[in-house]
């Protein structure tokens, strides 16, 4: 059998190239119309939210704000600490006499303004003489007697009497105050040892008596209540 031989034909190949762009045009017609692009828009932050630090003041209530004994007793105590420095502060302020106003008051041999204790700094001109007192207006009873060396700390020596009979055979002076209890009425003698310069109060009557007394010499003080038995 004879075969048939193959014979291109160029105008076959033409119509087929032809076929298939025809083809090809269909199809893109029938696509759906292509989108344009625009700049893509940014997805929102999100939020997050931070815990906070500020810390939030609370309200103390009735019974956070009670105080317990111990305390309330250290406030008591710290107020009436205040109130006695108050008291102080005030009488000493009300009591400092200057130096030259005391040496005033010496001189005159009695002050209601000079407490008990103080000293006198300058003695080099002072010059007192023996004097007895007659000291009244006493509630009676018992008085208390202060005496001290107001020219400061000479260790000069008395003997203190009372109503005749001795209740201090020797009593060394400092500027430190010592205290005698006296029956009223009563006489009371300061008998000097030793060349002494002193002071004496009782508080009950709130005056100072300064004196001076010399070796074996005497100073009597009389004292006499408000109103006599």
């Amino acid at each position: 059998m004879n075969k048939r031989p193959y014979m291109h034909n160029p105008n076959n190949t033409k119509q087929s190239m032809q076929d298939q762009l025809s083809h090809q045009d269909a199809r893109h017609k029938n696509l759906p119309p292509l989108q344009k692009l625009g700049k893509r828009k940014k997805a929102p932050k999100e939020t997050k939210l931070m815990p906070s630090t500020k810390k939030t003041e609370r309200t103390p209530s009735a019974k956070e704000t009670e105080l317990t004994p111990s305390a309330k007793l250290m406030r008591r105590n710290l107020g009436l600490v205040t109130l006695t420095l108050m008291i102080i502060g005030m009488f000493f302020s009300s009591s400092s006499v200057s130096q030259e106003r005391a040496a005033e008051e010496v001189v005159n041999r009695t002050s209601s303004i000079i407490e008990s204790g103080f000293v006198l700094e300058e003695t080099s001109e002072l010059a007192l003489s023996e004097q007895d007192f007659a000291i009244g207006d006493f509630d009676g009873g018992t008085a208390r007697m202060l005496i001290w060396d107001f020219t400061g700390d000479s260790e000069d020596q008395i003997q203190i009497i009372v109503d005749g009979q001795i209740i201090r055979e020797s009593h060394i002076l400092t500027s430190n105050v010592a205290a005698y209890s006296v029956p009223v009425p009563s006489v009371v003698i300061i008998r000097g040892i030793d060349q002494a310069n002193y002071a004496v109060k009782f508080p009950e009557r709130k005056y100072t008596i300064f004196n001076a007394v010399s070796p074996g010499g005497a100073n009597s003080y009389t004292l006499t209540p408000s109103v006599l038995p």
